[in-house]
C-alpha cells in the first residue's frame, strides 16, 4: 500500500491490475483495533492492564476460532468499555462480512457498507483505517476476484536477510550467492 508504487504503476504499467495482499489490509483493522486497547490500556489498574496486554492476541483472532475459554476472557476485557466493544465488533464485522465475500463486486458492497459504520463509530483509532480503504479501495476489491498474494515472496526476502545477517563477513559473494540458492530451494 505505497503510493510510490502505484503512481509507478500508473504511469508504467496502466493496464495492470493492481491488487493489495490482504494481510496488509486487514492489518489496517487489526492496528485499530489494537490501539484503541492501548488507550482504554492506560486508563486502568495496573493489574488489569498486564492482563490487557498479554491478552491482545486474543482479540485480533476471529471469534469463530477461539475455544470457550478463550471466548470468555475477550467477553470479559470487552465488559470494561463501550469503544473496544465496538471496536472489537467492527473488527468481527470486517472478518465475517467483508472476507468472507466470493468476488470484487459483493466484496466492494460490504467493504463500503464496513466503512460507513467504521465512520458513524466516531473511533479515532479507525480514521487511518478509513483513510487507507478509501484511497485503496479498487486495489482491496480486486483482490477478491484475483487470489495472488505476495507472502511466498516476501517470505524468500526475509530467509536471504536473515542469510545476510548470518553471514556478515563472508568475502566470497560468490559464495554467499550459492548459499541463498541452496536455501531458497
Amino acid at each position: 500500500m505505497s503510493n510510490t508504487f502505484k503512481s509507478v504503476k500508473n504511469r508504467f504499467f496502466k493496464t495492470s491490475i493492481h491488487i493489495i495482499d490482504r494481510y496488509h489490509f486487514i492489518r489496517q483493522v487489526s492496528w485499530a483495533l489494537e490501539n484503541v486497547r492501548k488507550r482504554i490500556q492506560k486508563d486502568i489498574s495496573s493489574k488489569l492492564r498486564k492482563y490487557f496486554k498479554r491478552s491482545r492476541s486474543l482479540l485480533t483472532k476471529p471469534a469463530s476460532k477461539l475455544t470457550s475459554e478463550q471466548a470468555e476472557d475477550v467477553s470479559l476485557m470487552l465488559s470494561f468499555c463501550d469503544d473496544l466493544k465496538f471496536a472489537y465488533r467492527l473488527k468481527e464485522l470486517f472478518y465475517q462480512y467483508v472476507l468472507t465475500q466470493p468476488n470484487r463486486v459483493r466484496a466492494a458492497k460490504s467493504l463500503r457498507e464496513w466503512i460507513r459504520r467504521a465512520e458513524e463509530s466516531n473511533l479515532k483509532e479507525f480514521k487511518s483505517c478509513i483513510t487507507a480503504f478509501k484511497n485503496w479501495f479498487d486495489e482491496i476489491c480486486n483482490s477478491f476476484d484475483y487470489s495472488w498474494s505476495n507472502g511466498p515472496l516476501e517470505g524468500t526476502h526475509t530467509k536471504i536477510k536473515t542469510l545476510k545477517r548470518n553471514c556478515f563477513g563472508m568475502k566470497n559473494f560468490n559464495l554467499f550467492r550459492k548459499r541463498i540458492m541452496f536455501a531458497c530451494k
